[in-house]
Parts: C-alpha cells; structure tokens; sequence
C-alpha cells in the first residue's frame, strides 16, 4: 500500500503521515483506498456515487452539518482507528463543503498525531482551510479530546 504525494488537500502532519481532505462535490484524479464520509445521509445515497469515491471502502461518520457528530465519542474512536492507517493508506475525508467537518476531522487526526488541540485548530487551518474548525462547538470538541497515546 502507500500514501499520499503532497497535492491540494493532502495535509501532512507532524509524524509524516499524509491524508486528503476534500468536498464531496470535487472531482479528484486519483481515489482513495478508504475514504471517511461526514454526512447524515443513508449510505444508500452514496451507491450511485461511485464517481467520487471510486468504489473504494466507505466509512460513514454521523455528522450533521454546521455540528458536532452525533456520537462523539464513537467518532473519536472511528477517527483514531483511521489514524492508524495513514501510514499504509491513502485515507480522504470528505464532508459537503469539504470545510467545517472535515477541517474538524483532519484536527481531530492531528491531536492523535501529538498536537495539543489548540496547535491542532492552528495547524489544519493554516496547512488545510482558515475556516475549518472555526464554530464554538468544534472548538470546544477538539479542546476536550484526549490523544491516545
């Protein structure tokens, strides 16, 4: 397996792994092998979309737009299970907009890599998107999590 060459929406972070954030509604040139969907919608509406995702694994995170996800600490421990396989994987996030959740995700991911959470806020939206994880509600999600290692 591999990972990802430095692109638009590839952050890297501080340990050298690599993952892609994006919208949903960007076409890209290269598929990921597992790519985490943000969304409250059935799985089901994602069958015909193969186009942007390109058949690869699928894991959904409950998360509702402009919020938190709605089991958080379920989806902490889906992101920290997906953390583990940066290293082997090329693993995207995607949300609608390709900002707010998964800015928040992609912060999420680099507070496992070692980041204290503020750091992690600052570096996604300086290395990812300046409006990602910019809500109080994200913030203070991401100032609660505890990496864990």
């Amino acid at each position: 397996m591999s990972t990802w060459d430095l692109s638009d929406g590839v952050v890297e972070f501080p340990s050298g792994r690599r993952v892609r954030g994006r919208s949903w509604h960007h076409p890209v040139d290269e598929y990921a092998d597992v790519t985490v969907i943000l969304t409250t919608a059935p799985p089901e509406e994602f069958d015909s979309r193969r186009d942007f995702y390109g058949g690869t694994e699928l894991i959904f995170i409950q998360w509702p737009d402009y919020r938190l996800p709605r089991r958080p600490v379920q989806a902490q421990e889906q992101l920290r299970g997906i953390y583990e396989r940066l290293n082997d994987e090329k693993i995207e996030i995607v949300c609608a907009g390709g900002v707010g959740r998964t800015g928040t995700a992609l912060a999420a991911l680099a507070i496992e890599d070692g980041l204290e959470p503020r750091e992690a806020i600052d570096f996604v939206q300086k290395n990812y998107n300046s409006e990602s994880a910019t809500s109080h509600a994200q913030r203070g999600w991401l100032l609660d999590i505890q990496p864990s290692a």
